[in-house]
């Protein structure tokens, strides 16, 4: 790792360290993507990450990850073997396993409450991960020969200053409407209605009596 790339992720990891309390050792949450793609570069993850973190790391998967790194076949037997290595973590999938991806989307939730990092090769996953404030990800520099963490996202960056400023004051509501809304999945969609003033009816007039007079005759 040159020490630009040593430095970006410094500051990266302490922007996550102030924004959202993550603490050494930081958890790893790995798929049979990141797995594969590690053997495949000869990167020994377990010594690679702390590096990459800048501090003590936890490699975590689950049954759920395990068992679909196992029904993807031959061209991930190593990968398997390796992610068994790792710590196991109980998951909400006791009875049914899902997919690694729905598992991981599960167990991080909307607000990434246990602070995970997420180690993964999946395009739909990375995607996933980036709409949700304070998830660090990790993936295998595939043009490179090492790991890489990614910048933190804009959606992360304002998380932060909505943070910071509730700390100094209690957020207005339109502040408090912005948070709600950052942390908001994206199977949940707003619906905002402008509430109209309804219109005022008119009351409806008796006769002038005056009106009713006959005029009189000359």
């Amino acid at each position: 790792m040159s020490p630009k790339s040593h430095r970006s992720n410094k500051k990266t990891v302490h922007a996550y360290t102030v924004g959202f309390g993550f603490r050494p050792p930081y958890q790893i949450l790995l798929d049979g993507d990141f797995c594969k793609a590690a053997l495949e570069k000869q990167i020994y993850i377990k010594d690679e990450l702390p590096v990459l973190m800048t501090g003590l790391t936890r490699l975590v998967v689950t049954d759920c990850i395990l068992q679909d790194i196992k029904a993807r076949g031959h061209d991930f037997t190593s990968a398997y073997i390796l992610a068994k290595r790792f710590e196991s973590r109980r998951c909400p999938h006791k009875e049914t396993a899902v997919s690694s991806y729905q598992c991981i989307r599960d167990l991080v939730g909307k607000e990434n409450n246990q602070h995970f990092c997420v180690a993964t090769q999946n395009p739909k996953l990375k995607d996933r991960m980036r709409k949700i404030p304070g998830v660090p990800l990790i993936y295998v520099n595939v043009k490179g020969n090492g790991l890489a963490l990614e910048a933190m996202t804009e959606r992360s960056k304002e998380m932060m200053r909505l943070n910071e400023i509730e700390k100094i004051k209690p957020l207005d509501k339109e502040t408090a409407r912005l948070k709600r809304a950052l942390y908001a999945s994206e199977d949940e969609k707003e619906h905002v209605e402008e509430v109209k003033p309804k219109p005022k009816k008119r009351k409806v007039k008796g006769v002038n009596p005056l009106a009713m007079k006959k005029k009189k005759k000359k």
